[in-house]
């Protein structure tokens, strides 16, 4: 039995380490040596404290062996931050149990696994999810900053050009009519352009209220129904929501979700079905509005967000761009995809308490200007 218990101990692909009621090591596994940089011999001759709380340095590792013993949980769990007597650093999943009969311990059973490449990975993602989103941000202010400017620059001559073409009409004849009508036409398109810029220049995230998230999704439905896309085209909304409340800023989250609605509604056709779900997930809620229609081309797909990118004849593409602007302004995310049958998707996430964030720094940044 000595031999088969040795052979499970020295074939564990985890550390084990077992503690006396004295401190001292009684038993310990050749994983446990590996991990921690210490030899049998080492951990033979000393006790938890000599070898572990002596220097200061793994005081968060011994942490969770001391919990074990003065709150008396029977297990405690934490990923912590190790340093091996080489100066190798290392993230160890520890796992301690105190095993006790009649009240007293009588030792303390530790399981140990080397967390460190996953950790540093996990790190790495979470660094470059942090980098995408100040990318865009910054391409953001940088559109914001454009569009501003476009917006100031481009209105008052196309608005002279489209009175004076309109003026010019009155008075011309049938030959000069038709190019008349149609750069009045063109024009018209540039400040439907044009306004949609000065719109998503102005985004900003106001006052922020607790909201249920079944009236933002009714709101935003309701926002659009008199839209020549939507009335008498025998739309079917189907919302699937749990009763739950968000904090946004609530008239831009329903204009968001309406600019969401309307594009599925549009590129869906007439008598599509339009299916809205919420559920909470990571910490947040995630929103997906998914229609029956021939969803995303590829390249749909890759410019979706992006200003002025539309495949309708009507309209300057701006719906989703300002939606995504809205998301981002209250510090969450938004995807295109096809779901399965081909079905676009549309999913936003946003995170409790993102919103909160936003509108503080929006307000420290106007209090310093």
């Amino acid at each position: 039995m000595e031999k088969l218990v040795q052979a499970i101990l020295a074939n564990l692909p985890v550390g084990l380490i077992i503690i006396g009621p004295d401190g001292r090591i009684v038993e310990v596994n050749r994983a446990a040596c590996e991990i921690m940089g210490c030899s049998l011999q080492t951990f033979r001759a000393s006790t938890w404290g000599e070898l572990f709380l002596a220097d200061g340095e793994n005081d968060e590792f011994s942490e969770v062996v001391i919990e074990a013993i003065q709150k008396e949980t029977p297990r405690t769990e934490r990923v912590t931050p190790y340093v091996t007597p080489d100066g190798v650093r290392k993230f160890l999943s520890v796992i301690s149990s105190a095993l006790r009969e009649e009240g007293k311990i009588t030792s303390l059973v530790v399981l140990i696994e080397d967390m460190t490449e996953l950790t540093l990975l996990n790190q790495r993602e979470k660094d470059i999810l942090a980098q995408n989103h100040r990318l865009a941000a910054e391409r953001a202010q940088s559109l914001i900053a454009f569009a501003r400017s476009v917006a100031h620059q481009i209105r008052n001559p196309v608005t002279a050009i489209a009175g004076f073409a309109r003026l010019l009409q009155r008075s011309a004849d049938e030959a000069a009519r038709q190019p008349l009508e149609a750069i009045a036409e063109e024009t018209l398109k540039l400040e439907t352009m044009v306004r949609s810029v000065a719109d998503y220049s102005a985004i900003s995230v106001g006052q922020i209220v607790q909201v249920n998230l079944w009236v933002v999704i009714e709101e935003a439905k309701h926002r659009i129904e008199d839209h020549p896309a939507v009335k008498n085209r025998g739309i079917v909304w189907k919302t699937d929501c749990p009763d739950m409340n968000i904090r946004v800023d609530r008239d831009l989250m329903i204009q968001a979700l309406s600019e969401i609605l309307l594009n599925s509604a549009e590129f869906a056709g007439p008598g599509a079905e339009v299916t809205v779900c919420a559920m909470d997930r990571d910490g947040g809620v995630t929103i997906t509005v998914t229609d029956d229609g021939p969803g995303f081309t590829d390249e749909g797909l890759e410019l979706a967000f992006d200003p002025f990118y539309t495949t309708k004849t009507v309209g300057a593409g701006m719906g989703l761009t300002r939606a995504k602007r809205v998301v981002g302004e209250h510090q969450g995310s938004i995807t295109v995809a096809n779901a399965q049958g081909g079905h676009a998707r549309v999913s936003i996430h946003l995170p409790m308490g993102g919103a909160d964030v936003v509108a503080a720094e929006t307000r420290t940044a106007r209090g310093a200007a």
